[in-house]
Order: C-alpha cells, then structure tokens, then sequence
C-alpha cells in the first residue's frame, strides 16, 4: 500500500471543461451603462446540491455563434459535494472531477458526446484552481492550538507573516498565485455553519476523536501559479505531483526561529540537560556557561525536543507552544479504516489506496 499517496486530499477545484450545450438557465449579472446599455453580461453561478446537502457551484461559459455555450465551469468542494464531508478524501484529481462531472450532467439535464467524456476521463482539461491539504498529529486540540499560535510569530513564507483569522494562520492572503492554510480541523467542525458535519455523521463518535488533535495543513494553488509551473492541465496534476508541490511548498516556510517547550514536553527532558535547557530559555548563551564537551552533547539531546541550543532563545512571556520543526517533518496522520469500512470516503480515494 502507497501510504504517501492516499494521505493527501484534495479539497477544492476549480476547472474549464470543454461541453458543448444550451447555456444553463442560472440567470446573469448585467452591467448597464448610464444611458441603458448593456456594457457586459455574463452567467451566474448555479448551486447544484450533492452529499447530504453539500454543494458545488456550475457555470456555462463561451458561446459557438449559435447561441450555445462551449464549456462548462466547475468551482467548489467534489470530495464534499460527493461523499458530505470534507474531513479525508481523494488525491486522485482526475479521478475525482469524473465523477462528479457524471453526477453533475445527470443532475441537471446535460449530455456530453462520448469525445467530451473521454477527455473529462483522460483529465484534458484546464484546471484554474487545486487545494491539497494533509493531516498532522498532535498530542492534543490544545497542542494544535498552541502550534497556531506561535505560527502566527514564528513562521513565515516568501509572502511574509501569516495572517491569523480567529485561529486560521493564512499565508498569502489574497494573492492570486498561492497560499498556504492551517488550523484545527476539530475547532472547524465544531464551530457550527457551513463546515458542522451532517446530522447522519453524528452516529459515529469515532470520527470526533479521531479529528481532534489534528492540525490541517492546505497548500492553495491558483492560475497564474499553476501556468507558471505549467501545471495548468488535469492530467499533470496527477497524485505523485500533487504530494511533491505540497513537499516544495510547505517546506519552504521559515520555521527556524526557536520555540519554548510546554510543561507536558518539558516534563520528559532528562534531568541531566533540563538545567541548560532552562538557562537557554532565559536567553544565556549556553557555550558561555558549560564545557565545551558537555554543550555538545547537551546540544544533541535537545535537538530531538526541537530545540537547537546553539540559537540564543527569542524570550517570550507565554511558553505554551510546541515546537513547529518536529511536527512538520512528523508523518501525516494516517486516515483509519473506519472511513473506509462504513463507506465514508469516496471510491478515488479507495482505489488509490489499493
């Protein structure tokens, strides 16, 4: 089993897909010059419900002279809109926007010709927007908490700090090429709204205790990104690519800045080192205090904490935080069997994982 490759899951898309049609009857947004012509016109958006009231949004796009559209617009959650949550999933793209492109067409009357299936199925279509996300452990809700926290000052991407929305660190907020996401999946689903799980998932409890020491990390890529790789193709964004973009991307973040332990972390140092440990956290440098011999090896011990002594400590009043280096280069959460035993992933995802 492909462990790396069924962790990931994609949680947005936004894809051009070429289908020859009546225009949808979804309405317009008109643009009326001052003295009453229209400067522009283009369709709305349709809401087509899926999974348990999930919903994805269509729209027709182009036109052939003869008053049909060319192509058909897709834009929101498949994973969601197929399977009613959005808490594991696919990362198989193609895969994915198949069949929801199938469920789509039969949902609101559309017929594509046995070529237009075929290439939604080979994935040759243009891809404007792609989120993959991965799950990562932590001992606690507390804990992802705390590691959202000190994010908010210690992290940073080439677009500089995150931007911290009630507990959602954001980095590269607005920009149209990309941007990265984290928070608590649990503190989501639990906020009520559009992200509170459907009643027909409260049956199993499993679900709540799995999710809730678990932080989300999404990377968010959108077309002037995705062009510039030259990405911009279904078909490229294949599952292997998508784990390696995430890769090339989150590891790019600055997280080198040093971290102070919390109690419970602290309580598993060995005595022999917590000593130094404690004087770096007051912000001594430890090579001025110690022997040369007993810095080094009370340097490699600390490492394995997340600590590198050999940094002076960026003092701090609050020291409830945990240290972001070791859980981003900790293994994603692996996605337990219930999800696959009661149904409650999607089938991409099941085959991907076989």
């Amino acid at each position: 089993m492909r462990l790396d490759r069924f962790l990931g899951m994609i949680d947005w898309i936004a894809a051009m897909i070429e289908l020859h049609h009546a225009p949808l009857s979804s309405g317009a947004v008109v643009c009326i010059e001052a003295d009453g012509t229209v400067a522009w016109e283009t369709p709305r958006k349709m809401l087509v419900r899926g999974s348990h009231d999930s919903t994805i949004h269509i729209r027709s796009v182009g036109g052939d002279g003869q008053g049909n559209a060319t192509h058909l617009y897709i834009d929101g959650n498949p994973s969601k809109w197929l399977q009613g949550h959005n808490l594991v999933g696919s990362c198989d793209l193609v895969a994915l926007v198949w069949d929801a492109f199938q469920r789509l067409c039969a949902l609101v009357g559309l017929e594509p010709t046995d070529f237009e299936r075929q290439k939604v199925r080979a994935g040759q279509y243009r891809v404007t927007r792609v989120d993959y996300n991965r799950m990562f452990e932590l001992p606690s809700r507390a804990d992802v908490r705390a590691w959202l926290r000190a994010g908010e000052f210690k992290c940073k991407s080439r677009h500089g700090r995150p931007v911290n929305n009630r507990g959602t660190l954001t980095f590269g907020k607005g920009s149209s090429h990309w941007s990265i996401v984290c928070y608590c999946k649990a503190d989501e689903i639990t906020s009520g709204g559009s992200h509170k799980l459907p009643e027909e998932f409260h049956q199993y409890p499993e679900i709540y205790q799995w999710i809730d020491n678990k932080l989300r990390v999404e990377l968010r890529l959108r077309s002037k990104k995705l062009k510039a790789l030259n990405l911009e193709y279904a078909s490229q964004l294949t599952p292997t690519v998508l784990w390696k973009l995430y890769r090339d991307f989150i590891g790019e973040l600055d997280m080198s800045e040093q971290i102070e332990l919390n109690s419970e972390q602290m309580m598993k140092i060995p005595s022999k080192v917590l000593g130094t440990y404690m004087l770096w956290k007051q912000g001594h440098d430890i090579s001025n205090l110690v022997a040369k011999a007993t810095y080094y090896r009370h340097r490699q011990v600390l490492l394995g904490y997340g600590i590198d002594i050999n940094i002076r400590c960026d003092r701090r009043d609050d020291s409830n935080v945990v240290p972001m280096i070791r859980i981003l280069e900790a293994k994603p959460a692996a996605i337990p069997n219930f999800f696959f035993e009661r149904g409650l992933i999607h089938k991409s995802a099941r085959q991907v994982a076989v």
